[in-house]
């Protein structure tokens, strides 16, 4: 059975690339999406309060293509497979998170950060 999904959230930490082998590599980084709903009185979009968190891991070529133009506050969209984890907390108890375990796309929607080309030009 496949979890594809797509989700779009905040980064909420600079992503970190990482080289575990000489021949895999990842870019991993935290995703929030704040879940909103149309209040049916003033039809505006309101936060419930209801958070997704979403540990996304590209690999190889994607982390190489993406590496450095993702960062932190930008609003990015994903288009992947999920899983659930079980993890061993710091105080024994068991934690569950949710992360990517393929990666079909990455768009990103809004960056905190301008591009090179819309850069003010340097005299």
């Amino acid at each position: 059975m496949s979890n594809k999904i797509t989700i779009s959230g905040g980064v909420v930490a600079d992503p970190e690339y990482k080289t575990p082998t000489e021949k895999f590599r990842v870019l991993e980084f935290p995703l929030y999406d704040n879940e909103t709903r149309k209040n049916k009185d003033t039809g505006e979009y309101e936060q419930t309060g209801n958070v997704t968190k979403l540990k996304v891991i590209l690999k190889n070529d994607l982390a190489d293509e993406w590496r450095g133009k993702i960062s932190k506050g930008d609003i990015v969209e994903i288009v992947g497979t999920i899983t659930e984890r079980e993890y061993d907390k710091r105080d024994g108890s068991k934690g569950r998170s949710l992360e990517t375990t393929w990666v079909d796309s990455v768009t990103v929607k809004f960056s905190k950060s301008p591009s090179a080309e819309d850069a003010a030009p340097v005299f």
